[in-house]
């Protein structure tokens, strides 16, 4: 009786997920996006905006970073680099830009301080009411700052505003299939969780912040995997609102061999565990009740994976053993109807997407191969570190060491 509920519970969870991004985010397109479509052409307050730019060997991209933001349609804002004690000749490619551009400034850290340090430290130094992070890896559109800035101007109680993240590497089946991923899941996850001000995390590789607010909660944590899920539980719990801004497009580079994407998976899983491990005292809080549910989802996620690993290890051993157990390895209904719903997913992603990036209809034939990566390899990365993450010290949890890049012009 037990397995055969985890069965169920294991095939059913993704459908209904799925089922639930598709509405949330057919709504959001329909209230927000296509609402705003022309907004940023009026536009007519522009603040002073900081762009934080932390570095660690970031010598084969950061040459292309620097020239993407010496031309933004933007007047008002300057460029902080930080340089995390990088070994390569990060620090001298952006030197040569600092001589020319005068709101290029460098910040070089002789001690390795990881990102969330990096971001901290320069964080003393912003005088702005605005500032963005911005992965040194990363390429924003000449509006990009103003469709951030302008969520700030029409809603109330904003703490933060996410980009849209599109990978621009589409020269390997990974890079393909993760294409298909950022469209279809999330991206629809995030306009869902749009809907009601909440979402599970800001966009790590381009969000604009409140200064004041950033400082108030004692800036990005140095002691988890991932600072962009802790900042926006932290803002949240702060009682502010976190948005997700689509037309804002932030380009970004996605690993291309499996070794760089189960680092990056990896590191994924175990922010989850982080936030689920750092953050449950939201229940101890009525006023954050708000926030439970964003929580408890996340639970029924990690316990998810734990499920699937279950029938999947028991299903296995009754194959080997010949035993009847009253398992399928693959129930075939099931798997008709997931197929059929990641195909309506797929479609309802690529028609919202089209408008952000051309090139995503080329990456379409890989819609059968992402379940198996998002699903399977994420519940397997999700109970790997689920020990470590959930009782190993977290004091040395926020140094990075950058993923590969490859050489830009």
């Amino acid at each position: 009786m037990l397995l055969s509920f985890l069965t169920m519970f294991v095939f059913i969870y993704p459908i209904a997920m799925s089922v639930i991004w598709i509405i949330g985010g057919i709504y959001f397109w329909i209230n927000y996006e296509v609402k705003e479509k022309e907004c940023v052409s009026s536009l007519n307050v522009f603040p002073n905006i900081s762009i934080l730019v932390p570095c660690h060997n970031e010598a084969n991209s950061i040459e292309l970073t620097c020239k993407n933001l010496s031309s933004l349609e933007y007047e008002n804002y300057r460029v902080l680099f930080i340089d995390d004690c990088s070994r390569d000749n990060t620090a001298d490619i952006i030197r040569s830009f600092v001589d020319k551009f005068p709101h290029f400034h460098l910040i070089r850290l002789q001690k390795n301080m990881g990102k969330a340090g990096a971001l901290n430290t320069a964080l003393k130094y912003v005088n702005t009411t605005l500032v963005m992070v911005l992965d040194a890896d990363t390429i924003i559109s000449g509006q990009t700052i103003k469709w951030l800035v302008l969520p700030f101007t029409r809603r109330a109680n904003l703490g933060a505003v996410a980009a849209n993240p599109i990978p621009y590497n589409k020269d390997s089946f990974l890079s393909k299939f993760q294409t298909a991923e950022f469209m279809s899941i999330i991206g629809l996850i995030k306009r869902t969780q749009g809907i009601i001000g909440h979402i599970f995390t800001v966009t790590g590789c381009t969000t604009l912040y409140k200064t004041d607010l950033l400082r108030k909660i004692g800036g990005f944590s140095t002691i988890t995997a991932t600072e962009d899920i802790d900042v926006t539980w932290k803002i949240q719990k702060a009682s502010y609102k976190v948005w997700f801004q689509p037309q804002a497009l932030a380009f970004i580079q996605v690993p291309n061999n499996l070794k760089e994407y189960r680092k990056q998976r990896k590191r994924w899983a175990t922010g989850g565990w982080h936030l689920l491990r750092t953050h449950k005292d939201i229940f101890c809080h009525w006023q954050l009740r708000h926030l439970w549910l964003l929580f408890l989802d996340s639970m029924l996620a990690y316990t998810w994976a734990f499920c699937f690993i279950s029938v999947i290890i028991v299903s296995i051993i009754s194959l080997i053993f010949g035993l009847n157990l009253g398992l399928e390895l693959i129930p075939s209904t099931h798997m008709t109807l997931a197929i059929l719903i990641y195909l309506i997913q797929q479609i309802c992603a690529l028609g919202i997407n089209s408008a952000y990036d051309k090139d995503i209809k080329s990456c379409f034939i890989y819609i059968p191969w992402y379940p198996i990566f998002f699903f399977m390899i994420g519940a397997v990365l999700i109970v790997w570190t689920s020990p470590k993450s959930l009782f190993g010290n977290l004091k040395n949890s926020g140094k990075w060491s950058s993923p590969k890049r490859f050489h830009l012009n």
